[in-house]
C-alpha cells in the first residue's frame, strides 16, 4: 500500500491521485444492487411483460394486466430508522463536576448541535445508513460573527451529509494497515451553468483537496489556495488536527435477503387476484329461452318478457379469496418476523386496546434487540462526531482549550415505544416516595402552550395570593361581625 504522502504527491497526474484514493478500505453492501429492491418502481413485476400479459382486443382497446409493486423494503427501513431516531439521540456529559467553565462548554456543545438541527440530521443519515450501506457527515466552519454558543465567535459550525442515495455520490474511506482512517474522499455531481460537473474532495488530518472534472477524461484542480503571500499552495490547510468527517458503513443490507422473494410472491399473488377481480367484475346475464319484444323501463324496475319456460338470471362470481388472504397474511408475517419488525399498521394497533407500557415493551422485545445491535456503529460515529465538535470548539474559544478534553460525551439511543405518561409519572413518584418529580415551572414548560413559562408561573402565584388574601379578609370580616 502506498503512503498517503506518495498518493497526494502534486507532481503526479490528478487522475492517478484520484484513482489511488478511490481504493476504499471498507466493503459496504452494494447500494446499486439493493436500490432495485428499495424503490418499488424497479421491482420485477413493474416491468414484467412475460408473466403479466396485457390483453389487446380486436378493436384496439387494451386490458392492462395488474402490476402492483409494493415498497415493503422501503417501509421496513423507514420503520427501523424511526424506531431508532424518532426519539432524539441522548447525550450525557461526564467530567463536568460542577465546574462553571465546563458547564459553559456543555451549553456551547448543545447549542452547536441544536444550530445544526442534529435531530433532523440524524434522521437523514440514519435512513441513508440503513438504505445505502454507508454515510458521511462533513463538519465545517462558516465565517459569521455570532453569540449563539454563549461567547462571541467569528464562526458558526454546520454539517452536510453525503451518501450513495444521492445520484452519482460515492464515498472512499482510506485506512492504514492498523485500521485507522487517514483519508476521507467523496465524489459527487453538481449542476454548474446548465452542465453536470463532477467534483472529488479529499480530507486528511491536515489538508483538504478538491478537484473537478473538466471533461469525462480529465480531472483538474478546482481551487488553488493562496498562502497569504500571493503564492498558490496545494490543498487547503486544516488546523483542526483531525479529519472533520464522520463515516459509518454496513456490510449487510438492513433488510434480510429473503425479504425480496417473499415480497415478490405477495406482489404477484396480489396482482393475480386483481386481474381475476377485474375480469369478473362486470356481471354476466344468463338468459334461458327467447326474449320477447323490447325491454320496458319503469321508474323503479326493468321488465323483460321471455318465452315459455325461459328465465333471466345474473351469474354471480363466488371468488375463493380465503386461501389468497391466508397466504398473504402468512407471507406478510414472515417478512416482519425475519426483519424483527412489528407490523404497526393502523388495523393492527387499534386491535391492541389500552394495554400498559410494560406489555408494549414485551411486544417490542424483538425490535429492541435489533435496534441495540444495529445502533452500535452509529453510536461509535456519534462519539467521533462529539470529538470533532470539541476540536472545533477549542479553536473557536481558546480560553476553553485546556478544559474541553476533560469532558466526555456519552451518546445513547432511546428506542421509540408509545408511552403512557400518567403511568410513567406514577411509577417515578412511587420510586420517589410519593413526592413530586418536577417543579411547577417545569410542568408549565413541558405543557408547551405558554410563550413565557416564568411569566405564567408568576401570574398563577399572584392569583393564588389574591385568592388567599380574599379568603383571609372574608374570615376576618365574619369574625368582626360576630364580635
Amino acid at each position: 500500500m502506498k503512503k498517503l504522502s506518495e498518493i497526494l504527491d502534486r507532481t503526479r497526474p490528478v487522475g492517478e491521485i484520484i484513482s489511488d484514493l478511490e481504493q476504499k478500505s471498507t466493503k459496504p453492501f452494494s447500494w446499486k444492487k439493493f436500490r432495485l429492491a428499495y424503490y418499488a418502481e424497479n421491482h420485477r413485476i413493474a416491468g414484467d411483460e412475460w408473466g403479466k400479459i396485457d390483453h389487446i382486443h380486436e378493436d384496439g382497446t387494451i386490458d392492462f394486466a395488474a402490476r402492483l409493486p409494493l415498497p415493503i423494503e422501503q417501509l421496513l427501513i423507514n420503520h427501523l430508522n424511526d424506531f431508532m431516531h424518532a426519539n432524539p439521540v441522548k447525550r450525557e456529559y461526564y467530567g463536568v463536576d460542577g465546574n462553571e467553565t465546563r458547564q459553559q462548554i456543555v451549553t456551547a456543545i448543545e447549542r452547536i448541535y441544536e444550530g445544526a438541527d442534529i435531530d433532523i440530521v440524524n434522521m437523514e443519515r440514519g435512513l441513508a445508513y440503513f438504505a445505502s450501506g454507508e454515510v458521511l457527515t462533513i463538519w465545517y466552519a462558516v465565517k459569521k460573527e455570532n453569540d449563539d454558543y454563549g461567547f462571541h465567535s467569528q464562526y458558526k459550525l454546520k454539517c452536510k451529509v453525503y451518501s450513495p442515495m444521492e445520484d452519482d455520490c460515492e464515498l472512499y474511506p482510506l485506512m492504514d494497515e492498523n485500521g485507522d482512517l487517514i483519508a476521507l474522499s467523496f465524489k459527487y455531481k453538481k449542476r454548474v451553468k446548465d452542465a453536470d460537473v463532477y467534483y472529488f474532495e479529499c480530507y486528511t488530518a491536515d489538508k483538504h483537496y478538491k478537484w473537478h472534472q473538466g471533461d469525462v477524461s480529465q480531472w483538474t484542480d478546482d481551487i488553488f489556495y493562496t498562502d497569504g503571500e500571493g503564492n498558490t499552495t496545494y490543498g487547503d490547510d486544516i488546523i483542526l488536527g483531525k479529519i472533520p468527517g464522520i463515516y459509518a458503513y454496513k456490510k449487510d443490507p438492513s433488510v434480510a435477503y429473503g425479504t425480496s422473494e417473499l415480497r415478490n410472491d405477495i406482489e404477484y399473488k396480489t396482482a393475480g387476484e386483481a386481474d381475476t377481480v377485474a375480469y369478473n367484475f362486470a356481471p354476466i346475464l344468463e338468459v334461458k329461452g327467447g326474449i320477447k319484444g323490447d325491454e320496458k323501463k319503469g321508474e323503479t324496475r326493468r321488465v323483460m318478457k321471455v318465452s315459455e319456460n325461459g328465465g333471466i338470471n345474473y351469474v354471480s362470481w363466488n371468488g375463493s379469496t380465503d386461501a389468497v388472504k391466508n397466504h398473504y397474511s402468512i407471507t406478510k408475517e414472515l417478512i416482519f418476523m425475519i426483519n424483527q419488525m412489528p407490523d404497526i399498521s393502523f388495523d393492527n394497533m387499534k386491535s391492541l386496546g389500552n394495554i400498559g407500557y410494560d406489555a408494549r415493551v414485551m411486544m417490542f422485545t424483538d425490535t429492541i434487540l435489533r435496534v441495540k445491535r444495529e445502533s452500535k456503529p452509529l453510536l461509535q460515529a456519534y462519539r467521533r462526531e462529539g470529538n470533532v465538535i470539541k476540536a472545533f470548539l477549542k479553536l473557536m474559544n481558546v480560553d476553553w482549550a485546556s478544559e474541553i478534553d476533560k469532558i466526555w460525551i456519552k451518546h445513547s439511543i432511546d428506542i421509540y415505544i408509545p408511552k403512557d405518561e400518567s403511568a410513567e409519572i406514577d411509577k417515578r413518584m412511587k420510586a420517589n416516595g410519593g413526592k413530586p418529580i418536577e417543579s411547577q415551572l417545569e410542568s408549565i414548560q413541558r405543557y408547551g402552550r405558554s410563550k413565557d413559562p416564568q411569566a405564567t408561573l408568576d401570574a398563577i402565584r399572584k392569583e393564588q395570593e389574591d385568592s388567599l388574601g380574599n379568603t383571609i379578609n372574608s374570615l376576618l370580616s365574619k369574625s368582626q361581625e360576630k364580635e
